[in-house]
């Protein structure tokens, strides 16, 4: 092999470093420590903030979505969007350190992390910690849709209780979410039953 080929494929192999090291986000986990920090903030002082007669909220739910609300404008995301990262952030502070640590070291990206987190949520506290550690094992090999689709089979091994009882309890979660686009465009979330939502996908 010629020496500028040489020379070529070394310069074009930088580029890849480059591209790996900024897409490591590494940043992603003192992002959401940040969060995490600014949010325990907010509700440290929520005693300070006097109570509204007839008020539906207290000060700490107040606080809590006013600090979703500054947080979607000070990085320019939508109000769900923000209350996601929060809710995010705060499982990688306290129910998933070995997550956040992998984060952190670049060893798994955001959406690695957000895919842990996702299948995490329902996870019984108790087994969780067994879950995680069995989720990360291959997780720095597996891109991030794959590692998604095994943290959910692995899910359904290490969660104690059956679908059928799971699924009783989802049903009370159901939601439709209305997230404005560009263009004059807007998306529909609608979150229900498999059997419901495919039935109305199929209208």
């Amino acid at each position: 092999m010629k020496p500028a080929v040489i020379e070529e494929r070394e310069a074009m192999g930088r580029h890849f470093d480059a591209i790996k090291d900024a897409h490591s986000e590494v940043a992603r986990a003192q992002v959401a420590r940040l969060i995490e920090d600014a949010r325990r903030f907010g509700q440290a002082i929520a005693h300070n903030a006097a109570r509204i007669p007839g008020a539906r909220w207290d000060a700490r739910e107040v606080a809590e979505r006013e600090f979703s609300s500054e947080l979607a404008c000070t990085i320019r995301v939508p109000q769900r969007t923000a209350e996601n990262l929060v809710a995010e952030s705060r499982a990688l502070a306290y129910d998933l350190p070995a997550t956040r640590a992998a984060l952190a070291s670049g060893e798994i990206s955001y959406q690695h992390a957000k895919a842990v987190i996702n299948q995490a949520w329902s996870v019984p506290a108790e087994g969780r910690a067994k879950f995680e550690a069995a989720v990360l094992k291959s997780a720095s090999t597996l891109t991030a849709s794959k590692l998604k689709y095994n943290a959910r089979i692995l899910r359904e091994r290490w969660h104690p209780e059956t679908i059928k009882a799971r699924h009783q309890k989802s049903v009370q979660d159901r939601a439709v979410f209305f997230e404005p686009e560009p263009d004059g465009m807007a998306s529909l979330t609608f979150y229900a039953s498999a059997e419901k939502a495919q039935a109305a996908y199929e209208l």
